[in-house]
């Protein structure tokens, strides 16, 4: 008589796919972390080996200091510093039911900051804002120590403080809020 052979069968070997996956994944992440144990070790770089390798050295502990009583520091106003000796800045005007004329000082000028920016783009975006609105504006480049180079956009000068406040009161209505400067004449840059 003829044996049948029995055939062999992939069915009965096959393993569920999750498994294999399971596997292959935990061969993976073994392989990584050998690697970086073997490619980080000593050189002081951040990596799972130095994770692994800290976990096995005991932690030192620091040393307790005492407690210091907390010192608030004094807030340090530079804008008294970054302006130069020449520009004095005015304080606001406050609204008053009759306006007072102020007899003009000799040998200042008065100027109006709209605004210092970072790039010059922006401040130009400003001149032109402040054109379209009949106000002539010019750009002054600065740098400012520890900062970099900032550009002001400024109006006037301007004669009289009247002239002034009536630009002011203009850039207000604009939604612009600017600095009033009070400035030695032939010291304008």
């Amino acid at each position: 008589m003829v044996r049948r052979r029995k055939r062999f069968s992939a069915r009965r070997f096959r393993k569920p796919g999750w498994l294999l996956l399971v596997v292959g994944i935990g061969i993976g992440v073994a392989g990584v972390m050998l690697w970086q144990m073997y490619s980080h070790r000593g050189d002081g770089r951040s990596g799972l080996g130095n994770f692994f390798s800290s976990i096995s050295k005991p932690a030192e502990k620091p040393a307790r200091k005492e407690l210091e009583p907390a010192k608030t520091p004094k807030p340090k106003f530079d804008f008294y510093t970054i302006l130069p000796e020449t520009e004095t800045v005015l304080p606001e005007r406050r609204a008053r039911a009759k306006p007072v004329k102020a007899k003009p000082e000799e040998g200042v000028s008065y100027i109006l900051q709209a605004g210092s920016f970072a790039g010059f783009e922006e401040a130009d975006q400003m001149k032109a804002k402040l054109a379209l609105a009949g106000l002539v504006a010019h750009i002054q480049k600065i740098i400012i120590e520890g900062k970099g180079e900032y550009h002001r956009v400024r109006l006037g000068p301007y004669d009289n403080i009247e002239q002034l406040e009536g630009a002011a009161q203009q850039l207000q209505k604009m939604g612009v809020k600017a600095l009033r400067l009070k400035v030695k004449k032939g010291e304008i840059g």
